[in-house]
């Protein structure tokens, strides 16, 4: 899942790795400092600034998925007498749905938890 921000110099997406905002925090802190590739400016974003979005990964594997069946169900069509048919469509959309619906859910769940108000545990001199 990519993360992304705007540049506020030339507008552009910046994006950066992480699953969720607490992994995202706990590697590189509340801030961090991103260079924009289109005009090269830094740019420091907070984690609650930044935001996801879906991939294409699911439509990728789908495509393939897609086309090792129908080349596999198309050699069994012709030199077997099968129902292969059923397989080689029903299996790939199953594929898809089950990849978008958990990609989804990852999306939605970063874009919703923010991180504003946290409290740091400070033991403040007692033992």
């Amino acid at each position: 899942m990519k993360i992304y921000g705007n540049c506020k110099s030339c507008k552009a997406e910046i994006s950066t790795e992480a699953t969720t905002r607490v992994e995202f925090a706990m590697r590189d802190g509340e801030t961090k400092k991103i260079n924009c590739k289109n005009c090269g400016s830094n740019r420091q974003f907070h984690v609650d600034e930044l935001y996801a979005k879906e991939s294409k990964t699911p439509v990728l594997l789908t495509g393939i998925t897609f086309t090792a069946t129908l080349l596999i169900t198309l050699y069994f069509l012709f030199f077997t007498k099968s129902d292969y048919i059923y397989f080689a469509f029903g299996f790939p959309i199953i594929v898809y749905v089950i990849l978008s619906k958990q990609d989804r859910l990852r999306v939605t769940a970063f874009n919703k938890r923010k991180l504003k108000g946290i409290t740091h545990n400070i033991n403040l001199g007692q033992s």
